[in-house]
């Protein structure tokens, strides 16, 4: 199962913010399951379904999740990557698959626990008692929200599966 109280979230004022360190991004931060990428010093990376985000400015992806009132969290972390080692890491994949590799995926490879941790949930608590979260940023969240919803690796399958057949539709439809 999956759970994580975020405890104290500051409102995201000022994208800028995100523009220097690294974060943790939790899309659809309400949904089971939610999506995860991450940013390095204003540079935005993450593993879909129907590819990956690499490189990508961070004040053009918030405008995203903006414009589409998205419910989002973004972890600062006290963990100093460097641009390389990231785009070296995701190098390494080419999209999130049900049956291989996750959003998380990467990710977990970053810290070097992919062994061990497989949800979002997991990597927090890790990340928590190791000291390394700064702080919690949110952006269209509801007043209370606190926690990850629970969920399971089943869960995430599924979620990874369904997206999977609708590229397979799209496909086939334009195809024909």
């Amino acid at each position: 199962m999956s759970d994580f109280n975020f405890g104290m979230i500051s409102s995201l004022s000022d994208s800028s913010i995100l523009e220097k360190g690294f974060f943790l991004w939790v899309w659809h931060a309400d949904k089971i399951p939610p999506h995860i990428g991450c940013s390095i010093n204003g540079h935005y990376y993450s593993l879909k379904v129907n590819g990956k985000d690499e490189g990508l400015l961070t004040s053009k992806v918030v405008s995203v999740i903006e414009n589409k009132k998205i419910p989002s969290v973004f972890i600062e972390l006290k963990k100093d990557f460097n641009s390389s080692e990231i785009q070296t890491v995701f190098a390494n994949y080419q999209l999130a698959e049900s049956t291989k590799n996750t959003c998380l995926t990467p990710i977990t490879e970053l810290f070097q626990c992919s062994d061990s941790i497989f949800q979002l949930s997991e990597l927090l608590k890790y990340l928590k008692e190791r000291g390394e979260i700064e702080t919690f940023f949110g952006l269209n969240l509801s007043e209370d929200y606190r926690n990850l919803p629970n969920y399971t690796q089943d869960d995430i399958k599924s979620r990874l599966l369904k997206l999977e057949n609708v590229k397979s539709e799209k496909h086939t439809s334009s195809i024909g």
